[in-house]
């Protein structure tokens, strides 16, 4: 087994309780410092018995190859440990780059709460903002990392987190400097601790050594006037919301803010960070050894169990979902439902195909019949293990709020990344319990897939390769589904689109070197696509045998919401997966499956081919360059039938498609339009290269400037006026080193120019800002969205 997954399953027992499970993950931008202080956790909670290097390319969490040669994370990695008894962290530390976003989204879904890890010296940067975004109402702890580093501004990017994030913020630890005896310059040693009034510092030369000391007001005047700051603010920032609290301070305290005892505050803060109120901060240096220690407490104290998570968005508005304390979440007052999430699917080259699932509600166990409600179609679990390091150890049974991992023969084909599946807590073949229009059609809402901009080609060396070269490509998608492959119709060609260069450079890399495909692959291009411009007329297919299928395609909205949609009375709305394409069925009340239902063929094999049709018609592609379709909706009409004996879908499939690609044949080239990416950009540049980069940006790679901002001190808008006042009353220590900074004659402050512009502009930009600003420069692109290609820029693309 992979070291990557090996500890993600070492939950607790049933013999402890769920109230101190902490299912978090670590997201950042690239090279905050997150396996690094990963590392450090595995380290400090006994987990390992060393600490690894990212540089060194020894880390636990990150063992593939390319993750070791390159020293940046590229899968999402998993692991477990114990904290002082206090509770039980299973953590999953995620990459930073844009380009594998879609490892943090599925690493998002199944996690309660999120440790957030700033670079003190860049601040907060393009990726944070989206992973944050992406995060949305999971509670956060934030860690302020790197504050070794000449440039590290504690407060200027705990501002900068209020500003850019709106969020409010409670210091938990302040950093704290001393003099270096040899240097006699300023030295990050340890942290104020603001709850408990301690001075923390590490001893540089041992990472097992820690000293705890009282902070002395006559011996430290400004480390004590700091504290009584800090924590004064963090009473009053708290009290605004908590009742409680104030009357404890006013009557306990006597109105002190140094009187207050910390356990209160501690659990004032725990449910404000729950309700996603404010976010704890604390800061330190990883690779120093400094400050995780309080970090990991923080976890613990401030982040959620799994009774107390966020409830799963599952498609049933009418279902009531609430949590037992003993059982975990109940769902739909059913203490034998059992509904778990497959988040993660792996190829082990010994074990086979392995999914990673999260239980939600009720008991999965080993043995027992279980009902993919994704694929509609029900399997039986093989075997159902936990990792014990490399060593797999088979278990009975995962609770509510664990995750676990399905392997054995019996789930290849079955299960696929997304997929809800339903069992019973207690019977083996319990599903005839369940009703087959109801709980068998519960799902928790699918893992959203981001959309590729680049493509490749991908060409067997050997026609005798070719069908090596297919299941290497399928395996790839099974665990990547963020990777596309689809096939040109004009040329026979096999296409693999990605989300970035380095995505589909790794995932080249591995198709080769891992899944021993004799393959190669095409130069990089950007991947356009096409849509319609208006909806079709209504073309039907009817015969004597009793078919009938009256079809029209429409092109929907970017932002076009399924799930809205699908809340229409008579309508139903399936997504096809990419291209932000769907399949509407309307009702038609003779073909009603909660009906008596006497047709050879179920309904949902019969609404499953029409989705398989859209698919194939709709990859066809348009009229100007046979591209993809995209943004585009199949309407299956109300007056839709079949006859009441077929029995195999193909037929129903066959004539879907037919009669789509007619009606999209039918269309004059002049009704399609065709569609490139278009990204958002942030580019940071020192004042004095500004001018040179905006010139380049507008004039030769179509951007639009959409803002200019000081990243030190972010730029006041409309949106952001409330906590521009938070900000502005929030108590910030003096950040120490910035003053020393600041002094010398570098550049004042780094400026952010947030842009947008076509990715086809943007290729190897990276190599072009370098050069205009001789190293100083950096940027990062991530995608925004599809938008029409004008006219006369068609031949330039096509």
């Amino acid at each position: 087994m992979p070291v990557r997954f090996r500890g993600v399953c070492q939950f607790v027992r049933r013999s402890s309780s769920l109230e101190k499970i902490r299912n978090i993950g670590i997201i950042a931008h690239i090279d905050a410092g997150k396996t690094t202080t990963t590392e450090r956790m595995l380290y400090y909670s006994g987990k390992t018995s060393r600490i690894g290097n990212v540089d060194h390319g020894d880390t636990i969490t990150d063992f593939l190859p390319q993750e070791r040669s390159r020293g940046i994370t590229i899968q999402s990695a998993a692991i477990s440990f114990d904290w002082r008894k206090r509770g039980a962290i299973n953590l999953i530390d995620t990459p930073g780059h844009a380009d594998f976003s879609f490892e943090v989204i599925r690493a998002l879904k199944v996690l309660d709460g999120c440790v957030t890890i700033f670079d003190a010296v860049a601040g907060v940067e393009a990726q944070t903002e989206k992973v944050w975004k992406m995060a949305g109402p999971i509670p956060k702890v934030c860690f302020v990392n790197k504050m070794d580093r000449m440039g590290a501004g504690f407060s200027r990017t705990v501002k900068e987190m209020m500003l850019k994030l709106n969020t409010r913020v409670a210091l938990v630890n302040i950093p704290y400097f001393s003099v270096d005896e040899t240097t006699r310059e300023q030295q990050f040693r340890g942290v104020v601790d603001v709850l408990n009034q301690k001075l923390i510092t590490w001893d540089p030369a041992d990472p097992d050594k820690v000293d705890v000391g009282e902070i002395n007001a006559a011996e430290q005047p400004e480390i004590h006037e700091q504290l009584v700051s800090a924590r004064s603010s963090l009473i009053d920032t708290l009290g605004e919301f908590d009742e409680t609290l104030v009357e404890s301070f006013l009557e306990e305290a006597d109105g002190d803010y140094l009187k207050l005892s910390p356990s209160i505050i501690n659990k004032s803060l725990r449910q404000l960070t729950l309700n996603n109120i404010v976010a704890p901060v604390l800061c330190g240096a990883s690779f120093k050894n400094i400050g995780v220690q309080p970090l990991l407490d923080a976890i613990v104290d401030y982040l959620p169990s799994p009774v107390e998570a966020r409830l799963p968005e599952i498609n049933k508005s009418n279902y009531v979902m609430k949590y037992d304390h003993s059982r975990g979440l109940v769902i739909n007052n059913n203490n034998n439902l059992c509904v778990s999430l497959a988040f993660k699917v792996i190829s082990d080259p010994i074990r086979g195909l392995m999914v990673f699932v999260r239980v939600y509600s009720g008991v999965l166990r080993n043995g027992h019949t279980v009902f993919n409600t994704t694929t509609k179609q029900p399997f039986k679990i093989g075997k159902l293990v936990r990792m014990n390091a490399n060593v797999p150890e088979e278990i009975s049974l995962l609770n509510a709020g664990e995750i676990g991992v399905l392997t054995g023969s019996s789930i290849e084909g079955n299960v696929s990344t997304g997929d809800t599946i339903i069992s019973h807590s207690m019977k083996k073949d319990g599903l005839k319990s369940f009703k087959k229009n109801d709980e068998l059609t519960l799902k928790i809402n699918p893992i959203r897939i981001p959309e590729p901009v680049f493509t490749v080609t991908v060409e067997p060396n050997s026609l005798g390769n070719k069908e090596a070269m297919e299941k290497a490509l399928t395996r790839l998608v099974i665990e990547d589904p963020s990777l596309h492959i689809t096939k040109d119709e004009e040329t026979g060609q096999t296409l693999l689109s990605g989300m970035g260069e380095l995505h589909l450079e790794i995932a080249g890399d591995k198709l080769i070197n891992t899944l021993n495909a004799d393959v190669e692959l095409g130069k990089l291009a950007v991947s356009y696509k096409e849509t319609i411009d208006s909806e079709t007329n209504v073309e039907t297919y009817a015969d004597d045998s009793g078919y009938r299928i009256s079809v029209s395609i429409e092109p929907v909205a970017e932002d076009f919401d399924a799930n809205v949609s699908s809340s229409k009375k008579g309508e139903t709305v399936y997504s096809l997966g990419i291209d932000n394409n769907y399949l509407i069925v309307e009702q038609n009340p003779k073909m009603n499956p909660d009906k008596e239902w006497n047709y050879q063929m179920s309904y949902d094999s019969i609404i499953n081919a029409m989705v398989s049709s859209s698919i194939a018609a709709l990859q066809r592609g348009g009229k100007i360059s046979h591209l993809p379709l995209h943004s585009c909706a199949i309407r299956i009409h109300n007056d839709w039938a079949v006859p009441m004996d077929v029995d195999k879908p193909h037929e129903v499939l066959t004539i879907t498609r037919n009669v789509s690609l007619k009606i999209l044949n039918q269309l004059p080239e002049a009704s399609y339009s065709v569609l490139q990416p278009i990204m958002n950009l942030e580019v940071t540049v020192t004042p004095k290269d500004m001018g040179v980069v905006i010139r380049d940006l507008t004039a030769d790679h179509d951007a639009v400037i959409n803002s200019i901002d000081d990243s030190n001190t972010p730029e006041q808008s409309s949106d952001n006026i409330l906590f521009s006042q938070i900000a502005a009353d929030q108590y910030l220590p003096p950040d120490t080193t910035l003053k020393l900074l600041n002094s010398g004659d570098e550049n004042e402050g780094i400026k952010s120019i947030n842009a947008e512009a076509p990715l086809r502009k943007m290729i190897a930009y990276n190599k072009k800002l370098r050069s205009l600003t001789q190293g100083r420069g950096d940027f990062h692109m991530y995608f925004k969205k599809m938008e029409r290609v004008a006219p006369d820029q068609l031949r330039e693309i096509l």
